[in-house]
């Protein structure tokens, strides 16, 4: 039996409406946020990833871009977690480490079922603040239920956020690739 391993999510609140497609058998990315730099990150993700991403959000942008990357992170998150299932057969964690002209990222994953953010480093505003960059991933990791340790040096912030977005990509493509039928862990569960 093939199992599909996709899922959508939708969150509505008086701030965002939000609606995420995750598919992790095929690929492509269909993004649009209202905001173009992090338009950008999410589509680096995807292509790096090697999944399926589409992302609608209309949010309250006039007040700033906090609830609509917020918002996008529980529903994308969300959508992780059920298109994971019981996690049998995934390789469970991943690895990468990308360099981008001045900047390096490191990121490692960890489908635990512990949400957990671990950040190491300290970026400028770029397209996106810095405060909203790490919310993002913090936020995504909870909901997602997955480790995640990111870490990143250099001196450009974008060439710094988009080698995070590529390196955490490369990473999830690693942790959710298919393996065997079994569950990788001793316990017996990912949860």
């Amino acid at each position: 039996m093939i199992v599909k391993r996709k899922a959508i999510v939708r969150r509505k609140t008086r701030e965002v409406d939000v609606t995420v497609l995750i598919d992790f058998d095929k690929s492509g990315a269909k993004i649009s946020t209202g905001i173009p730099f992090f338009d950008h990150m999410l589509k680096s993700f995807a292509k790096y990833s090697g999944i399926r991403l589409e992302i609608e959000a209309k949010g309250d942008l006039d007040v700033d871009e906090h609830h609509t990357i917020e918002d996008v992170a529980i529903a994308m998150g969300s959508a992780i977690k059920r298109a994971l299932g019981d996690k049998r057969g995934i390789s469970r964690f991943g690895d990468a480490m990308v360099p981008m002209d001045d900047a390096i990222a490191i990121c490692a994953i960890d489908l635990s079922g512990r949400g957990y953010f671990n950040f190491d480093g300290k970026i400028e505003n770029s397209g996106i603040k810095f405060e909203n960059f790490v919310h993002f991933f913090d936020t995504l990791s909870k909901n997602a239920w997955m480790t995640v340790y990111l870490s990143v040096k250099g001196f450009n912030a974008h060439h710094m956020m988009e080698a995070s977005f590529k390196a955490f990509g490369i990473a999830f493509g690693k942790a959710i690739r298919l393996m065997d039928r079994e569950v990788r862990s001793l316990k017996g569960v990912l949860d």
